[in-house]
């Protein structure tokens, strides 16, 4: 069984114990979800049960309504100059997209190359049975070509992107998206670009692989409503295919989920044809946080932030030979204060963590004071 390849996640053993503290009264100062601290805007929770009342309850495509459809490729041709049109996209929740997307482009022992640190894409590549391959970044997460170059084997089958980047809030260039392209043409690789958090870039801009020539039809463009309109528990998002790998996805869908549920699919269109001023209220309160937070950390013993330029997290890497796992658990019994162990990332996020700047500047500036104190106490 492929599940059974899979390891415990550091993430989900950090939650359990999280869970066991609060259970006993203890309380925790949580840094560690990347969701946002915002109600999902009252006007697409009005579109729902608009929708629900109307009887909006039954099955519809498994690709997706086609106003919703049509919606989405009109914002990501007039965002982000990806060609495309309602017929590209499928409508499915963005982490299952992954691992449809997945399903759809590698076989048995087939091999899907990873940024190193970055999500969690090793699970799902694991569970359709295909083998993970690490590739370094940068130190400062950067990508580099080279180094993919050398990881690609003859097995080599699918490159994964993620721009803005969970967990480095780095913002891939031009360049780097191109020379990434690159080397996925010469090797015939697919390209899956997850792309949950392009609303939400500080400095620089957001480059879709898709708009670029270099893409050349093998790029899948992955998208989210969560972080764009505050919508985590909905489970909504998209994702953008070339015509072969579009009708694999359809067909996932039609065997798997079945559908998005409509009224689900009705609130998304509400807020992309009329909630922008919420995302761009929500980006410009993140960047205030990140901001803030970066004061507060600056000058913490042994520790170097990069200051990300998208997504909510921040990176930092600490000195000493403590694991990770081994920092974020001491944090958390030491001090209440619960960030992520950075290799669950990948090998590259060892002597990291990630801490999301969602919460409330209270919680921000307080979780600032507790990891101080604790690098004060166990210098390197």
């Amino acid at each position: 069984m492929h599940v059974d390849e899979i390891g415990e996640s550091p993430i989900l053993s950090l939650i359990d114990r999280i869970f066991e503290r609060r259970q006993r009264g203890e309380a925790v100062l949580g840094l560690h979800i990347g969701e946002p601290a915002f109600d999902t805007p009252e006007g697409i929770r009005a579109a729902a049960a608009r929708a629900m009342s109307e009887g909006l309850t039954h099955y519809t495509s498994a690709q997706g309504m086609p106003d919703l459809r049509e919606a989405i490729a009109r914002r990501m041709e007039r965002r982000h100059r990806i060609p495309c049109s309602a017929a590209d996209v499928v409508v499915l929740p963005a982490k299952y997209a992954i691992f449809a997307s997945l399903l759809a482009t590698v076989g048995e022992g087939d091999e899907v190359l990873l940024p190193d640190p970055t999500y969690l894409f090793e699970q799902p590549v694991r569970l359709v049975g295909a083998r993970p391959v690490y590739f370094p970044l940068r130190p400062d997460f950067s990508f580099d070509a080279e180094a993919l170059a050398r990881a690609v084997t003859p097995r080599s089958r699918v490159l994964i992107l993620t721009s803005p980047s969970n967990p480095t809030g780095r913002v891939l260039s031009r360049a780097e998206v191109g020379e990434a392209l690159e080397v996925a043409r010469r090797h015939r690789l697919h390209v899956l670009s997850d792309e949950t958090y392009e609303s939400l870039v500080y400095e620089g801009t957001h480059v879709a692989p898709a708009s670029l020539p270099e893409a050349d039809g093998r790029v899948v463009t992955i998208g989210s409503f969560s972080k764009l309109f505050a919508m985590t528990g909905w489970r909504a998002g998209y994702a953008i295919a070339p015509p072969e790998l579009r009708a694999r996805l359809v067909k996932v869908m039609e065997h798997t989920l079945t559908c998005l549920p409509p009224f689900i699919q009705r609130a998304c269109l509400w807020g992309l044809e009329h909630a922008e001023a919420d995302v761009d209220r929500f980006r410009e309160e993140f960047r205030q946080r990140r901001d803030r937070l970066l004061g507060w950390l600056h000058g913490a013993p042994g520790l170097t932030v990069r200051r990300p330029e998208g997504a909510f997290y921040l990176f930092p890497r600490y000195a000493g030979p403590m694991s990770s796992v081994d920092f974020c658990y001491r944090l958390l019994d030491e001090e209440g204060l619960a960030v992520v162990p950075g290799v669950s990332f990948g090998p590259g996020g060892e002597h990291h963590v990630r801490m999301s700047f969602c919460s409330s500047l209270e919680d921000l500036r307080e979780g600032a004071l507790r990891l101080r104190r604790f690098l004060e106490r166990n210098p390197a």
